[in-house]
């Protein structure tokens, strides 16, 4: 019996038999792996889904970043890089309107409805509609993701809000969690995609010229060879929850939680790998705070371990917990002062006092640091400006005693992460080796790829790519 551990390719030659046979067999059924599904029962029937729980996995919230056209593509290429794959990033944009409303079709209520009114997350009151496919959507249900309305990117096109939340249609409650991955499936299921449960993928299967034929898995101990007529789609999530793979490729990510669920262990990585597959970005994560800062905390000061400030304050917090995690240790506090706490106090502060030197003393700070940092801002906020982060002018104040500061480290208030590298795959979904030729037979979509976030972070770009893309990996294998 073969090294259950073992991720090396079985040759089709010492395959005797299939215990299951499919046109297109998809490994792992998350929100990418149903939108696959529904890729390919649209050019064959027999589509047969394997999932190594108990049934489909995933913990994706419910935002969906789309948009259209130049606009989008501009602030996508620079929120989300550097080292954005622009072809995909083309199709993405150009096509997004249409996915928008394949969406709909699929069941997905991307419905209007309120604001996260005072949260980051606000959009303004006039978002007015958009037209898909001759029939118009509000737009008050849309909502700010990625910082678009902050320095840098509100410079580079106007700042339009882009994330849609799924909704009751029939009631104002959000389907927030796992909405687009629930309705995904029953609409995959409906169309009559085979499900097998409790099927654990460990190895591909390759004819004698590599071609992926199949693939070996395991159900309860049991070893079942599953025969892929026309391809297998790998749509088994990232690594986060793989330590070893973390330590190698992004040791930082070690010291943050963990967001998603346990099945995120890199395993359809190292399978394709294992097949000659290119892995790429895989030191790049996305780190974000657990809680939503209302926005009014904006008002106040983020500063790190020297008492120095390191970024503007009215960013994504995506943004924020990137640049606290890569480059500040997991070091950042918010300082606030009477005014901007009261207004601000979804969190108690770890230190309050009269004067900057008794904090400067209480949190082991640098003598003077925070006291030069205070007066350099305060100078230049009286006057609406901020040379250094240029944070919107509508946040700017001059912070005045008495001081609280909340604790923003990693020990005090958790910064969560997912992992964003991945396989290396074209537009159709083809993973490629590392010259860039496909491996004929596989596919992959969704965090086991190195999708469309890079290097930066917006909410609902990963329900966006993994879906969009999920498609047409399913598409691509069926055809």
């Amino acid at each position: 019996m073969p090294d259950p551990l073992s991720t090396t390719p079985r040759k089709v030659a010492e395959v005797q038999s299939w215990d299951l046979e499919a046109d297109v067999v998809i490994v792992g059924f998350s929100m990418s792996g149903a939108a696959a599904a529904l890729g390919a029962l649209e050019v064959t029937s027999d589509v047969l889904a394997l999932e190594r729980g108990g049934g489909p996995e995933g913990t994706c919230g419910g935002i969906v970043y789309l948009g259209g056209g130049t606009p989008m593509y501009t602030f996508l290429l620079a929120a989300l890089g550097p080292g954005v794959d622009e072809e995909k990033l083309r199709v993405y944009c150009d096509e997004s309107l249409l996915h928008f409303d394949w969406l709909v079709r699929q069941g997905v209520p991307l419905i209007t409805g309120p604001d996260e009114a005072g949260t980051m997350l606000a959009s303004p009151e006039d978002d007015g509609f958009i037209n898909v496919g001759g029939q118009e959507y509000a737009g008050g249900g849309l909502v700010w993701t990625g910082g678009e309305q902050a320095h840098p990117f509100s410079a580079l096109v106007r700042p339009a809000p882009r994330g849609h939340i799924p909704r009751d249609p029939d009631s104002d409650e959000d389907l927030f969690e796992g909405a687009v991955l629930k309705c995904l499936v029953r609409a995959a299921e409906r169309a009559g995609v085979r499900t097998e449960y409790n099927v654990g993928v460990q190895r591909l299967v390759v004819d004698d010229e590599g071609r992926v034929t199949g693939v070996e898995a395991r159900r309860f101990g049991t070893v079942l060879r599953v025969r892929a007529r026309r391809g297998v789609v790998l749509t088994t999530g990232g690594f986060i929850y793989n330590d070893e793979m973390l330590a190698q490729h992004t040791p930082a990510m070690l010291a943050v939680s963990k967001l998603g669920h346990g099945g995120q262990d890199g395993l359809g990585i190292q399978m394709a790998q294992a097949a000659g597959a290119d892995a790429i970005h895989m030191d790049t994560a996305d780190i974000t705070l657990v809680l939503t800062p209302p926005m009014s905390y904006a008002r106040g000061i983020l500063f790190n371990a020297l008492g120095r400030r390191f970024i503007n304050e009215d960013t994504y917090y995506g943004r924020l917990g990137a640049e606290a995690a890569f480059r500040q240790d997991t070091i950042a506090y918010l300082l606030l002062d009477e005014s901007t706490f009261l207004e601000s106090s979804w969190r108690r502060p770890s230190w309050a006092e009269d004067s900057l030197a008794e904090l400067e003393t209480q949190m082991e700070l640098p003598a003077g640091a925070l006291e030069q940092t205070v007066a350099y801002y305060n100078e230049h906020a009286a006057r609406g400006a901020d040379p250094l982060f240029h944070k919107g002018e509508r946040w700017l104040q001059p912070l005045v005693p008495p001081y609280a500061v909340i604790d923003l480290r990693q020990q005090a208030f958790p910064m969560s992460a997912f992992t964003m590298g991945g396989l290396r795959t074209a537009v159709g979904g083809e993973v490629l080796t590392p010259d860039g030729s496909p491996i004929a037979g596989l596919y992959a979509a969704g965090r086991a790829t190195s999708a469309l976030a890079v290097s930066g972070y917006c909410s609902g770009i990963s329900l966006g790519d993994c879906s969009f893309f999920g498609r047409r990996a399913g598409q691509s294998a069926a055809s």
